[in-house]
């Protein structure tokens, strides 16, 4: 199985964000070895900031990402370079060590951390307010080209993943996610019905569903349909309303 397939594999289906991004912090540091995996999502408009890290160990705070987050080389790499804002980005592609150690980035963050070597993995779409990416870290010896390479491959599945789970409560899911998995059960929806009608009403096309559970859309229609069925309706959004408990009224959309 390829890296990105067995990624999506692996990843799909996990009932909590919690769960996910401790899972994709795994599986990234067993693809890229080294100190630890870092996760930072924050919204420019809103001073909204969500900074994680695996291994759970101190290293970059919430507080330490906001103070230098606009300096720090990587991010500005991609807020203000627009050739580079899919590049999965280096650090000492951008920046040499000199250079780099005579940053405060590095004398009260980096350093701290014993880290002088790092890439990143953009998942927000471009021209967004703000920045979501995981960041690879390590101390000495630098990321390959092939390593890299690998980033690339898997950040499509990433961006999708991203996507089917959006930021919650580290550690519970919203209201309106427990009402629907309910109201799915009194549908006698099935399992796999269930999960595509999560991913189709957090905006993934069917294509994208596809990719990420590894059927075709073509199967991914027919799951739809069968749903539709059971649930007295013809489209998604009569189906996603229907699950929330909405009375669905007269829509004309269909997949």
């Amino acid at each position: 199985m390829e890296p990105a397939e067995n990624l999506a594999a692996q990843l799909m289906g996990l009932p909590t964000r919690q769960e996910y991004m401790q899972a994709t912090s795994e599986m990234l540091a067993k693809l890229f070895p080294g100190l630890g995996v870092g996760w930072a999502s924050f919204d420019s408009q809103t001073g909204q900031v969500e900074v994680m890290n695996y291994p759970d160990v101190p290293s970059v705070s919430r507080e330490v990402f906001l103070r230098f987050y606009q300096e720090h080389p990587l991010i500005r790499g991609y807020m203000f370079h627009e050739q580079a804002q899919w590049d999965i980005l280096r650090l000492s592609d951008l920046i040499s060590d000199r250079a780099l150690r005579e940053t405060a980035v590095y004398r009260e963050a980096l350093r701290l951390a014993g880290v002088d070597r790092q890439f990143s993995i953009r998942l927000n779409v471009p021209g967004d307010a703000g920045l979501s990416a995981w960041a690879l870290v390590r101390n000495g010896q630098d990321f390959s080209d092939a390593e890299l390479g690998l980033a690339a491959l898997v950040q499509p599945v990433l961006r999708l993943l991203n996507m089917a789970y959006p930021r919650l409560n580290m550690a519970y899911p919203r209201a309106e996610e427990v009402e629907t998995q309910h109201a799915s059960d009194s549908f006698d929806l099935t399992v796999r019905e269930r999960e595509i009608l999560h991913l189709i009403g957090h905006g993934l096309t069917a294509v994208a569903v596809g990719h990420l559970l590894g059927v075709s859309p073509r199967t991914v229609a027919k799951h739809l349909e069968h749903a539709y069925i059971k649930l007295g309706c013809t489209n998604r959004v009569d189906a996603l309303n229907r699950l929330r408990g909405i009375e669905a009224g007269d829509r004309s959309q269909h997949v």
